[in-house]
Parts: C-alpha cells; sequence; structure tokens
C-alpha cells in the first residue's frame, strides 16, 4: 500500500458504521446518545453522522470494508428483520457465524484504541499521513485477526431480550461479561437482538443433539440492565466515543449509576 495520493476527503465512521448505528434508530429515524467525552445525552444522533470524522479513512478503505464486511453483515441483518427470529424455529445460513465474526474483528481492527496501541510500538508510523496511519492498521488488523481466527473458541448464537429495556450499542460494539459462570461476547445488532459469542465451554447449552444452535431468551429486565451496564461501562473507560439506544431512559439510568453518582 503506497503512502501517494491519500487526499480524498470523506465523512468516516471511525469504528462503528452505519450498516448497524442505523438499526437503533426509533420511529423518528433519529437516536438518543450519550457523549463520553461531552458527558450528556443528547436526542438528535443520526447512523449517518455519528463516530464519523471527515478524511479518517481513505476512499479505498472505505471500499474494502464495505464490501467485505458491511455488505455481508447488512444483509444477514435484513434477514434476521424480514424473518421471525422470534419464533419457535429459526433458520439461518451456516455462513453466518463466519460474517458476524468477521465483523466484529473489523470493529477491534478499527478501534482508536488498537490504532494507539500500533502506534506506540512502532515509532515509523509517525512518519506516515495519518489517513494512511488509519488505512493500514485497520486492513492489517482486520486481516491478522481473521487469519488467525482470533474468535475460534467461540460459537455464534442469538440473544432475545423479551423486556421493555432495550439493549444499547456502544462504538466499541462488543462487551463481555459471564452467563452461568461462561464467558459471553455479545454484540446488539437489534434493539431486542444480539449476536451473542458464547465460549465453547458452553457448547452443551447451545448445541443441540442435531447440531442446530439454541437461543437465549431474556425475560428479567435486571439481566438486560446488566448486560447495558458492561456495555455503557466499557465505553466509558476509554473516554471515548458514543453509547446509543432508541429511547431515552436507559441511557439516563446509565449516566445516573456510572458518571452523576460518581461526580
Amino acid at each position: 500500500m503506497s503512502a501517494k495520493g491519500y487526499h480524498t476527503e470523506i465523512n468516516s465512521h471511525i469504528q462503528m458504521p452505519r450498516v448497524l448505528l442505523k438499526r437503533f434508530h426509533n420511529d423518528n429515524n433519529r437516536f438518543f446518545y450519550y457523549d463520553v467525552e461531552k458527558q450528556i445525552i443528547g436526542n438528535n444522533g443520526t447512523a449517518k453522522s455519528t463516530n464519523t470524522e471527515v478524511g479518517y479513512y481513505s476512499k479505498q478503505t472505505e471500499d474494502y470494508f464495505r464490501d467485505n464486511i458491511e455488505t455481508p453483515f447488512g444483509n444477514l441483518l435484513t434477514y434476521i428483520e424480514k424473518n421471525n427470529i422470534y419464533g419457535d424455529i429459526f433458520s439461518i445460513s451456516i455462513n453466518a457465524e463466519q460474517i458476524v465474526k468477521n465483523f466484529i474483528c473489523a470493529l477491534v481492527a478499527r478501534g482508536p484504541n488498537f490504532r494507539q496501541q500500533m502506534n506506540s510500538e512502532k515509532e515509523f508510523w509517525q512518519s506516515f499521513p495519518l489517513q494512511f496511519q488509519h488505512d493500514y492498521i485497520a486492513k492489517a488488523g482486520l486481516e491478522i485477526a481473521i487469519e488467525n481466527d482470533i474468535f475460534s473458541d467461540y460459537i455464534v448464537t442469538y440473544m432475545i431480550n423479551n423486556t421493555s429495556t432495550p439493549f444499547v450499542l456502544s462504538m466499541d460494539g462488543i462487551y463481555n461479561y459471564s452467563l452461568n459462570g461462561h464467558q459471553v461476547i455479545n454484540l446488539p445488532i437489534l434493539p431486542f437482538v444480539t449476536a451473542s459469542l458464547i465460549h465453547k465451554d458452553y457448547s452443551a447449552r447451545v448445541v443441540r443433539t442435531d447440531g442446530s444452535l439454541s437461543m437465549f431468551e431474556i425475560s428479567r429486565p435486571g439481566d438486560i440492565m446488566l448486560m447495558n451496564d458492561c456495555a455503557f461501562s466499557s465505553q466509558i473507560k476509554r473516554n471515548w466515543g458514543y453509547v446509543v439506544c432508541h429511547e431515552e431512559d436507559e441511557l439516563i439510568r446509565l449516566k445516573h449509576k456510572f458518571v452523576d453518582s460518581r461526580s
């Protein structure tokens, strides 16, 4: 990849892409958001403008992520939206697991913390334009993560939220928590659905005898709030980014618990 010709200025989504953000719009095609740096809740967030910076990535890199990561993931989300994931039986392509894992790998590779870590280890990065650094690190990080199959110890299933408390979505996207003593990585994909990576040591709970997968149904609001706590607290530790939700009340609760009560 050459550092020459990196002058295209487009409005790039830094980490969390539009294809997932727009799933958290409400009926007004807006969402509520918590701004980590400003410590405020906004009510007019959009997938188009949230988590963006002009010129952060080049058009070539934007096209790369669109074609290889975001379009397959968006097609998967559309399939989930159009078919009844809330029913007793839900069939999904065998490719869905890799599509989800690739999307998560891309989130990790595009994260500012990952870039900062790479910069601290490679002094020569400082001699390249910032856009070239962003491009190279994000693409190289994604390719390394996929080649090394960093989530090979996890099975992808889905979690259905049967409460009135919606999931929140952080710019990191994923967060870790323990379910019955087992490691789980959650990625909210709709206000009431997550893609959940369950460690293989819990496979007896997930994989049926016929090879099909069980989904998790959550009916206690407290469990959803605990997951949202993990998402929110993880993002504010970054001192950067946003947490979005299609309803305001849950963001108010989270801000009060993790920000207002500690100031």
